[in-house]
């Protein structure tokens, strides 16, 4: 790797924001909150909704650029704000930013940026306790002349804890359909680095449709080996460095039973969440060998649908206990107490009353089986339902599974434009934040992961289904439906917006390291999988390249990073038009940095920084772009994008990235 000239300086405080050549002056008052007066901050005023007699509003020393900064604090809950009135240009753009830190904000939304009278404009909210985050947004003022500016605390609901505003910025802005892309990520370097979990490269698949029968499990095939294993498959999934595979579901686990498929005497049973009958042929045994040859850590998901506390003590003891049964001590440590059973869609599906009670059951007979396992538990970003699940099992926990698919394909086929599905890219930090919020309020943050344990841009397309009881057999009906999975088969959908979605939620993931410990893409083969496996082979689509230069190309710890980026707009929504995440080796000598242009057609001018230190010469990256946003791969072209290795310039600090593109750009100091 070609060394290049790092400066890491230290400095005093860190550097002030870059300003767009198309931006004005600040329009706020007394925007770093340099100047006090007996009742609070010069030009803004405290205000609360609810729970103001519990709510302190002050002025604090020091700020995190100055003398002063802003600050609320709840013990008992509130929703309030320091508000500031300012008058704009109607129909016009602007950016609103800030620097929050936070310290047990728990409950609501947190502490953000909003607007009082566009309520729909809001910064990304900071939970948990934190160092300073910069926060912002990039909104159009459509009719208004005149709006409120909060630093709010709480928000929809009251926040407990502490919050600190300072820097806030509104800036009128150049319209981001025709602004040039510009970014400024300015790494931390003098931050500690996290160590990031491998676990983050994980894997999904269940039985469901050719996934498994026909995927990864194709006995008879001349691409599989004496098991029935495709090879072709376990080839192509050790690129990725795969490090764990849930299995078997999904909604398909709320119904399976795994005594059905082990030993030499299995029978075939209908599946009535998907509707087929499913041959038994692949089941515990076959998983943990496949498992094995691919070089991953086998995750087990139990039936807390129909199934019962004792199926799943009975299961772990099979795996793991030499008088279980197992042919070989399996060594399963990912266990998982049930799918989604706080949906009515799951057979089980339960109240959050009796959900915690049933995983504090379940947990304590499979400990008692095996002390070591790591156990994972159904759970949503909603706190009505995951707070009752942690007070009551919290403490047997190392996990809360969280599912989420940002286009609700499955009863129709959704195929957006690029612009559609990139705008969906924040949305992995919005529901990441929140859970920390959950984990903080209940007091489990630090011990208690998020599992990110299914996620993909696209819902899996299964009109009709799953089904928690059987329909009437012969079903015509049923019949045309489980066809109809065949969409999930086409090529074009999956572009380089599923590409840089996938990206953007790795690089969430990442800078919330401490937080999030396993990611399994659901799911890993075929329907919406980054490998697609055929009769006659596979094709690597466009979220494969991504994972695999994710998991081989990053440095082994995260370093916090701020992006100050132009907007990308569409349909009265933006986002920022670059996203990054970086890591970096214990020593500080290699770096890789990620780097996202999510903008369809235009380069991005992104300036790189270690403090204020800007990067001058050549380095090596790899680069993930296509022809065009819409660019696929499929059977014919499954070559059409692919990454690339290459050698780029920055001249003071600045590089190029391309269109639509994902670039690991990778660093040496000297």
């Amino acid at each position: 790797m070609h060394a290049i000239a790092i400066v890491l300086a230290v400095i005093a405080a860190p550097p002030a924001p870059a300003r767009d050549p198309a931006t004005e002056a600040d329009l706020l008052p007394n925007a770093s909150f340099e100047e006090a007066t007996a009742e609070g901050a010069s030009g803004w005023k405290s205000r609360a909704w609810s729970g103001g007699e519990r709510c302190r509003f002050g002025v604090e020393t020091p700020g995190r650029t100055g003398a002063r900064c802003v600050s609320i604090r709840a013990e008992r809950g509130a929703d309030a704000a320091w508000t500031a009135t300012v008058t704009v240009a109607p129909h016009t753009f602007y950016r609103l930013s800030g620097w929050i830190k936070t310290e047990k904000i728990r409950g609501a939304t947190g502490a953000l940026l909003n607007i009082q009278n566009m309520q729909a404009v809001r910064t990304r909210a900071v939970a948990g306790t934190s160092d300073w985050t910069r926060v912002e947004t990039v909104f159009r003022s459509g009719d208004a002349t005149e709006l409120e500016i909060n630093c709010l605390f709480g928000g929809w609901g009251e926040s407990t804890g502490q919050a600190w505003y300072d820097d806030v910025a509104l800036e009128r802005t150049a319209d981001p359909a025709n602004a040039e892309p510009r970014a400024v990520v300015t790494i931390r370097a003098g931050v500690p680095a996290v160590p990031y979990s491998r676990l983050l490269f994980g894997g999904f698949i269940e039985h469901f449709h050719d996934q498994v029968y026909g995927g990864i499990f194709e006995p008879g095939s001349p691409r599989a080996d004496a098991r029935g294993f495709r090879t072709d498959v376990i080839a192509a999934l050790k690129e990725l460095k795969l490090s764990i595979v849930r299995w078997p579901g999904g909604c398909f686990a709320s119904g399976y039973h795994w005594k059905d498929g082990i030993g030499k005497d299995r029978r075939p049973v209908f599946d009535v969440v998907w509707g087929v009958e499913d041959p038994n042929t692949f089941g515990t045994d076959e998983f943990v060998a496949w498992c094995h040859l691919v070089g991953c850590e086998p995750y087990i998901c139990t039936n807390a649908g129909n199934g019962t506390p004792e199926e799943m003590r009975g299961w772990v003891a099979y795996c793991n206990r030499p008088e279980g049964g197992a042919p070989a001590r399996h060594n399963v440590r990912f266990f998982s107490i049930g799918n989604e059973n706080w949906g009515g869609h799951e057979i089980g599906a339960r109240t959050p009353e009796a959900w915690g009670p049933l995983v504090r059951e379940s947990a304590e007979k499979m400990r008692a089986v095996d002390p070591a396992l790591a156990l994972v538990a159904a759970a949503t970003a909603d706190r009505g339902w995951t707070l009752p699940l942690l007070r009551a099992a919290g403490s047997l926990l190392d996990y809360v599974a969280i599912h989420e698919y940002w286009l609700p394909c499955w009863g129709q086929n959704l195929t957006p434009d690029y612009l559609t599905c990139i705008m969906h890219s924040e949305g992995p930090e919005t529901t990441i934040a929140r859970v920390v919020g959950l984990l903080e309020e209940a007091g489990v943050r630090g011990r208690v992961k998020i599992a990110f344990d299914e996620w993909n841009l696209r819902g899996w397309h299964h009109p009709g289904f799953p089904r928690t009881r059987a329909g009437p057999s012969p079903d015509p009906e049923a019949a045309e439906l489980i066809r109809q999975r065949e969409k999930n088969a086409i090529a074009s959908q999956y572009t380089m917006a599923d590409a840089l979605f996938s990206a953007s939620f790795l690089n969430a993931c990442l800078r919330h390291a401490e937080d999030v410990g396993m990611a399994n893409i659901a799911p890993i083969v075929n329907t919406r999988g980054p490998l697609h496996v055929h009769r006659d082979g596979i094709v690597r689509r466009t979220t494969f390249h991504v994972l695999a230069m994710y998991a081989n190309e990053l440095e082994p710890r995260a370093v916090a990073c701020e992006v100050e980026s132009g907007a990308l707009a569409h349909e009265g929504r933006t986002i920022p038009a670059v996203d990054a995440a970086a890591t970096a080796n214990e020593a500080r000598t290699a770096w890789s940095i990620a780097l996202v242009n999510r903008h369809p057609s235009k380069a991005a001018t992104c300036t790189l920084k270690l403090r204020d230190a800007p990067i001058e010469g050549a380095c090596e990256a790899v680069v993930l772009a296509g022809d065009s946003p819409d660019a696929y791969n499929d059977r014919d072209h499954p070559d059409r994008v692919a990454p690339r290795r290459t050698r780029l310039e920055i001249a003071g600090g600045a590089v190029t990235l391309p269109p639509h593109s994902l670039a690991i750009v990778k660093l040496r100091a000297d």
